[in-house]
């Protein structure tokens, strides 16, 4: 297996063989070379890449590569990554949901629904946490109402993003 070569002794072999080294460096480069053989096995290797590299060219795009693209940007009109019909699926979706939770909320099926969860009972508390922490009192009703608004303002912006945006921006290229 061969030994791994520290990256600072990788720049210092490309340094040398880039010819930046001053006459000093140089001299304990090919001595460190000499007296090892992953060193100069990875000379070799530095230098046969470096060949590789001088031999190729590089590629120039056209003279007009610029003025094509530029040309080319406004040929495509930009897509919303939500389609018409994926969002009247999904604004029922949010519709029905807010529809549930409503009826919920009306029926009073979490009006009883009020807990505490204590965070003393984790077993993080013992180990690292010294102080006991706060119980959290919890409201079902208040919960779902906050889903409600949630999903009322996530309707709001699909409705605008899948529907209205596109439909007037059909109406003004339609010239109306």
């Amino acid at each position: 297996m061969m030994k791994k070569i520290p990256p600072h002794i990788d720049d210092q072999l490309l340094d040398y063989l880039d010819g930046a080294l001053s006459e000093q460096e140089k001299e304990k480069i090919e001595f460190m070379i000499r007296n090892d053989q992953a060193l100069a096995n990875r000379l070799e290797e530095l230098r046969s890449i470096d060949r590789s590299m001088q031999q190729l060219t590089l590629e120039h795009p056209s003279k007009n590569f610029t003025q094509v693209v530029m040309h080319k940007l406004d040929q495509y009109p930009l897509r919303s990554g939500l389609t018409t019909r994926n969002g009247i699926i999904l604004l029922a979706g949010v519709l029905v949901t807010t529809i549930i939770a409503t009826l919920l909320i009306s029926a009073g099926v979490f009006d009883g629904k009020s807990t505490t969860i204590d965070l003393n009972q984790i077993e993080l508390t013992g180990k690292y946490i010294s102080r006991p922490l706060p119980s959290i009192p919890f409201n079902g009703k208040m919960i779902l109402n906050v889903i409600i608004m949630l999903n009322l303002a996530l309707g709001f912006l699909v409705l605008d993003r899948a529907i209205l945006k596109p439909y007037f921006q059909r109406r003004m290229q339609a010239g109306h």
